[in-house]
């Protein structure tokens, strides 16, 4: 079950980055109109890197260790 989360998490990934920057894109645009939309667009960059970014690092050592129990439970010849 948790290896399918995982795999679940990874697929959304990317869609909850761009949900992040839409949000602060829109949000800056409604507050300064051009200039806020260029502002949020930058903050929600900031935002989706950091949070996106810890979720795509988590997925990767997630996979590298389930690499390393695979091999670990292979026979050696």
């Amino acid at each position: 079950m948790n290896n399918f989360l995982a795999k679940t998490l990874s697929s959304i990934n990317a869609l909850i980055a761009i949900v992040i920057l839409a949000y602060f894109t829109l949000a800056g645009a409604m507050y300064m109109h051009l200039i806020g939309a260029i502002l949020g667009a930058i903050v929600g960059i900031v935002v989706a890197a950091l949070v996106c970014g810890t979720i795509a690092f988590l997925t990767l050592i997630e996979r590298h260790l389930a690499e390393i129990a695979a091999a670990t439970r292979q026979p050696r010849s």
